[in-house]
């Protein structure tokens, strides 16, 4: 159960440490305290928990596009940054399908007779 919270957890801080390193302490600090929902046992946190990351994914995308506009402007080289950020992004949005396993069904109150 332990494995399967983890990346989670881990998308939500690494945008809070996105957040933290230009002084965004508000939305650091929202996003640090955020998987503690993890905790609590009803069938609605697998919902709010994946909408959620989505958006981490989408702001994920937004923050890509920014660096790559930046990167393009100054003339740097942007590709290997762009396969970074893709690899976040994909790390993100898969984090959403950890909530298709038994254990945390099990773990969050979902049954055959409760979709």
């Amino acid at each position: 159960m332990f494995f399967r919270i983890v990346p989670i957890v881990m998308s939500f801080w690494l945008l809070a440490a996105h957040f933290l390193r230009f002084g965004a302490m508000l939305p650091c600090i929202i996003l640090l305290v955020y998987p503690l929902l993890l905790v609590i046992r009803h069938r609605w946190i697998p919902y709010v928990m994946s909408l959620s990351l989505g958006l981490v994914g989408l702001k994920w995308l937004q923050v890509t596009y920014d660096m790559v506009n930046v990167r393009l402007m100054m003339g740097d080289d942007w590709l290997r940054m762009s396969i970074i950020m893709a690899g976040v992004v994909c790390f993100t949005l898969m984090s959403i399908s950890l909530f298709q396993s038994r254990k945390l069904k099990a773990f969050y109150g979902f049954s055959r007779a409760n979709p």
